[in-house]
């Protein structure tokens, strides 16, 4: 990102107006216009980007996404790039002739080395349909590109090019590539001279050699340092040819000169012997040249091989055919690969059932002999002549027509009888109004009762043809069902349901490449009830929030509270991914839960450089993944154990004896334990998964790894700052020192334990602060380049109390003051009043116990003792034992890395909160 100093030398050179230099400054000082959105099946979201130092908005995935990785953020002629930044107003004339004004907001707004304009990114497909309704507005040009006349107008008189693009200009192969290579182009990963010149040496004496070759031959050198070499351009392989992931098919150079040197080579080379053998195939039915004859391997014995054309069939010995091979003498005949059949023959042949292609292939071996001269081979013909001579003749018709004959054998029964329509067209659209009106609604009437309608409103408008069978009813709204009438009967969530997948191109996996490249975060709520260690009251069912990684189906994270699903349950999930790996996602796909839109998880993500994706509204096959997990984690383990509330489902069938609230046994942290570190961790990672082609998720994400490279720059330290980094800060982020009180977080004052507020440059000042949500009497101030615990003024009030059993405590305090109208204990003090008698409310009191057992799994996450509060489940061992034979209890195990000293870390800029 430019500085302003480097901006203004670079508006000046090239020769932009006053107002044109104050538009481009107004762009790059004001947020986005709009917040983009997802209205139909675009997948929206935010991506990090490092060249910017800000999150950059798409409204495609497919498009907009791929454009910013591709053609922005790595491309070296870009030095900035504004998304939503600015509003045209365009006036063009409609299809029909009128004169129309509508608002536009370009996709992006880019600063290259030579120009500064906007661009509009779309589908190719929704070019042509605009092409078409919109003729003024969109239009191809005869050099093949897309143009937009009233939009490149406007932005000319403001001193800006304007572009519209498609997706026809993206390589996938190169934008896989990309993704591929994304932990390395940043140049963080640094490779030993000693192996880097090893590599360039391989290279450069085997050039062309294969990336898995590469391996075999460097085996000192690890797929990070060959990654990282070609990423820096080091060593060269073609990136939009063959996915790096391809190891075998990758080709690596010492640099490009050489790699294209190197084509032209191969190209320009005489074949061999062994590539003239080749190019002949030994094999019945194979074409030949010899002697300016053509001939064709009719078969091949033991020790002839027999060739046949116009004359007599010739037989030469294995070997005196190889050595004409080899003299050149026989050559192959070079045939195009292409069918005869044309386009009609082929949409009758693809049209047929089963059932007409079983019929034709009987017709065509009975007719066979005759077309082959065998008919004097028959003894006893099935078939009579006429039948015969029918069949013959519908072959040779079709052989001439279609180019095929066997397209005349298929037997077309839909093209038979009578189809003229019984009703006219004006009956046929007071049906069709009929159904629209009645059938397609929220209501969802029956068939019947709307063609009973039918049946009274034809007779009140007096038509004369007759009254339709309610068969011919029934076929009628048959033929209108689908996507549109399921949304009008049952609504978007229903439709969506008969949408066909949308995905990217064949050549990009949707799961991604490798492990933590695509990643989905859910909450659901457990099938089962929990109760209390100490007072053995239920505390209901928890929500589960989970992490699974896309490429392994490996769970990355899970998470267990009683609150519902918030910021704070993403951040605890967030939390236990790098402890447990070290590493951040690189993409997190999300639905539009509020807690995926908050400020404080959009500013975790873009601290470690991770894109968000929100999938459409209604639509969970895009998130698959996970909700197929949700369901398989109640099969296999909480469906098996006590208290689980499967016969809730069955309300009428509950009764005191079966009612999962009075059989439930399990704790939470017992729960959890069994749950997290003994299913997710253990028994699922290392189980048969049904589409990892026989691996394990634990040996697929292993795998991936050691194929793609464990990528170690990347690895981040679990540690105190890391904490404090990943806690929640007010709307603003940042408070002021005041003299003796501190900061105020939340309508609470908080003073640093080591009196750092004391300081005079420090005193009223703005500082950057977080706040913590499982302690509402702790907050952290960044003062002096690191960050400092504060304590609440009421500490010991507060200590050990959440978040939200804080905002309880305040709601049934303004309760009791609005109902009984008098002044009791106000503010702060009364909400203390209220925490520490807590016994005496009862949904107080509930949220106090929950988050006395939700405090007992946050230490079991960080590895700290929990003692037990009742005696231990005496068959909790039993209940396992059952679920699997070979169940294990797996420990919650980091993996080890290279710590990351994070004591440089920096506050929040303005852009980030």
């Amino acid at each position: 990102m430019l500085t302003y100093p480097d901006l203004k030398i670079r508006l000046l050179e090239l020769n932009l107006s006053d107002n044109t230099q104050k538009i481009v400054e107004q762009i790059r000082s004001s947020e986005p216009l709009r917040r983009v959105s997802s209205a139909g099946r675009n997948v929206i979201g935010f991506h990090s980007s490092q060249k910017m130092g800000r999150t950059i908005q798409f409204e495609s995935h497919t498009v907009e996404l791929v454009a910013i990785e591709l053609f922005y953020e790595y491309d070296n002629d870009v030095l900035e790039y504004w998304d939503q930044a600015f509003q045209f107003t365009l006036k063009y004339e409609s299809k029909n002739g009128k004169n129309n004004t509508s608002a536009h907001i370009p996709d992006f707004f880019v600063i290259r080395q030579n120009s500064v304009g906007f661009e509009e990114w779309k589908p190719e497909k929704t070019l042509e349909k605009l092409a078409v309704n919109q003729p003024n507005r969109y239009l191809q040009g005869e050099d093949g590109l897309w143009h937009s006349p009233p939009a490149e107008e406007y932005a000319k008189k403001l001193g800006f090019y304007y572009r519209l693009r498609s997706d026809a200009e993206i390589n996938w192969i190169r934008y896989r590539n990309i993704k591929y290579l994304k932990g390395y182009l940043d140049k963080k990963y640094t490779v030993s001279s000693e192996i880097s010149t090893n590599l360039i040496s391989v290279v450069t004496s085997n050039p062309g050699i294969s990336l898995a070759q590469l391996r075999q031959e460097a085996k000192e050198a690890t797929i990070d340092d060959i990654n990282a070499l070609i990423a820096n351009k080091q060593l060269y392989t073609d990136l939009n040819s063959v996915p790096l992931m391809e190891q075998e098919r990758v080709h690596i150079f010492r640099d490009q000169l050489t790699a294209e040197a190197y084509a032209v080579v191969v190209t320009s080379c005489t074949p061999t012997v062994a590539d003239k053998l080749r190019i002949v195939d030994v094999e019945v039915g194979s074409s030949l040249l010899w002697d300016g004859k053509a001939l064709t391997i009719t078969a091949i014995g033991d020790t002839k091989i027999w060739l046949s054309g116009e004359d007599d069939p010739i037989g030469l010995t294995h070997a005196g055919f190889h050595k004409l091979v080899e003299l050149g003498e026989i050559t192959a005949v070079q045939t195009q690969q292409t069918s005869s059949i044309r386009s009609q023959g082929w949409e009758q042949f693809l049209q047929a059932s089963p059932e007409a292609l079983e019929v034709a292939n009987y017709r065509y071996q009975a007719i066979a002999p005759y077309l082959h001269g065998e008919c004097s081979q028959l003894s006893d013909p099935v078939h009579s002549e006429r039948t015969i001579r029918y069949w013959k003749a519908k072959f040779r018709d079709a052989q001439q027509k279609y180019g095929s004959g066997f397209i005349g054998l298929i037997d077309d029964r839909q093209a038979k009888g009578n189809r003229t329509a019984r009703y006219s067209q004006q009956a046929r659209e007071f049906i069709n109004n009929i159904i629209e009106k009645h059938y397609e609604t929220f209501k969802q009437k029956s068939v019947w009762a709307v063609y009973q309608l039918l049946v009274n409103e034809w007779k009140v408008a007096e038509i004369i043809e007759p009254i339709p069978s309610h068969t011919t009813f029934y076929e009628m709204v048959k033929q209108r069902s689908g996507y549109a009438q399921t949304k009008k009967r049952q609504g978007s969530r229903a439709a969506n349901q008969k949408i066909h997948p949308l995905l990217l191109d064949t050549q990009t996996p949707r799961h991604g490449d490798r492990p933590l490249e695509i990643v989905h975060i859910d909450h659901t709520l457990l099938d089962i009830e929990i109760v209390c260690a100490s007072t053995g009251m239920n505390l209901g069912r928890p929500w589960v929030t989970a992490m699974i990684d896309a490429f392994s189906r490996c769970i990355l994270a899970v998470y267990l509270t009683f609150d519902a699903p918030s910021y704070r349950s993403c951040m605890m999930v967030l939390r236990i991914c790098v402890q447990r790996l070290g590493r951040f996602p690189e993409t997190i796909v999300v639905d539009n839960g509020k807690e995926f839109k908050s400020v404080y998880f959009d500013t975790v993500l873009a601290r470690f450089d991770s894109d968000k994706k929100h999938r459409p509204s209604d639509m969970p096959k895009f998130s698959s993944i996970i909700e197929r997990w949700f369901g398989t984690n109640n099969t296999q383990f909480i469906n098996n154990l006590k208290g689980n509330t499967q016969i809730t489902k069955h309300v009428r069938l509950v009764k005191k004896a079966n009612n999962p609230k009075n059989l439930a046994v399990w704790t939470l942290d017992e729960f959890y334990e069994y749950f997290a570190n003994g299913y997710c961790y253990g028994v699922y990672k290392e189980r048969k998964h049904p589409a990892l082609e026989g691996l394990s998720p634990g040996e697929a994400f292993a795998m991936g790894l050691a194929h793609s490279g464990s990528r170690p720059h990347q690895k981040i330290a679990y540690d105190e700052q890391f904490r404090i980094l990943t806690l929640p800060s007010t709307s603003k982020g940042t408070a002021k020192v005041q003299p003796g009180t501190g900061v105020r977080i939340n309508c609470q004052d908080y003073w640093s334990i080591d009196d750092s507020f004391l300081l005079p440059d420090i005193e009223g000042k703005q500082v950057p602060i977080r706040y913590d949500p499982f302690d509402y009497g702790t907050a952290y101030a960044y003062v002096q380049g690191q960050w400092i615990r504060c304590i609440s003024k009421h500490y010991n009030k507060f200590q050990g109390h959440s978040e939200r059993e804080v905002m309880i405590a305040n709601t049934i305090a303004a309760r009791k003051r609005q109902l009984h109208k008098k002044d009791i204990a106000s503010g702060i003090e009364s909400i203390a009043i209220l925490l520490k008698n807590a016994e005496s409310h009862e949904e107080l009191l509930l949220q106090h116990q929950r988050d006395l057992a939700v405090k007992d799994v946050r230490g079991l996450i960080e590895g700290k003792s929990v003692l037990p509060n009742t005696p231990q489940k005496s068959n909790i061992s039993q209940v396992l034992d059952d679920l699997a034979e070979d169940f294990t209890d797996s420990e919650l195990n980091p993996i080890d890395c290279d710590d990351l000293d994070l004591n440089d870390i920096k506050p929040y800029n303005d852009e980030e909160l």
